[in-house]
């Protein structure tokens, strides 16, 4: 009997010690606190590129259109290209535009060049801006920062009579890129 008393005390001490832990709330260290937290808010700026004012997202693929031609003669056209991202403020984001012009001898069966440069301060995209072949190196754009493109198409002065009077679009491949913070 007394083996029998001695079981049930000690299923009985077992029972009230499970029934205990299960009703007490917390992680059971020995040394425990919290602290309550205001929820926070995490505002990421928007990569907002403007072309030409409008947002470079928004906005479908670059394309020059110089209008009517005559064999011998140059349209410019020019494009603004802004950074316009909304950082906080002494958080510099520097983008990198690129351009990609249509490869040389493409257009109008190669009688139709298409060339770009990066205008100065004081200069105007028009006749007789020299133009350089190639691509043109894009400066890096800060914060607010604006630059101007400015496109040169050329009808060469062999251009076939059949060809003459033919509407192109000129398609340019138009990116930016951000660059890596610099070390301060």
């Amino acid at each position: 009997m007394k083996s029998l008393r001695a079981l049930k005390a000690a299923g009985l001490v077992l029972a009230a010690v499970v029934l205990g832990l299960m009703t007490v709330q917390g992680s059971y260290a020995l040394w425990n606190a919290s602290v309550d937290v205001n929820a926070g808010t995490i505002q990421a700026a928007d990569f907002n590129v403007l072309i030409n004012d409008a947002n470079m997202a928004d906005t479908p693929a670059l394309t020059l259109n110089p209008g009517e031609l005559k064999r011998g003669t140059s349209a410019y056209q020019s494009v603004r290209v802004t950074n316009a991202v909304n950082v906080q403020p002494g958080s510099p984001l520097v983008l990198q535009p690129a351009v990609g012009l249509p490869a040389p001898g493409t257009l109008l069966e190669g009688n139709l060049t298409v060339t770009a440069r990066v205008l100065k301060a004081g200069q105007t995209c028009s006749a007789p801006l020299d133009v350089p072949p190639g691509t043109p190196q894009l400066q890096t754009l800060g914060t607010g920062a604006t630059q101007t493109l400015c496109f040169k198409i050329t009808l060469s002065t062999s251009t076939p009579a059949r060809l003459l009077g033919t509407p192109v679009s000129i398609p340019v491949n138009l990116s930016v890129a951000q660059l890596a913070p610099t070390a301060k």
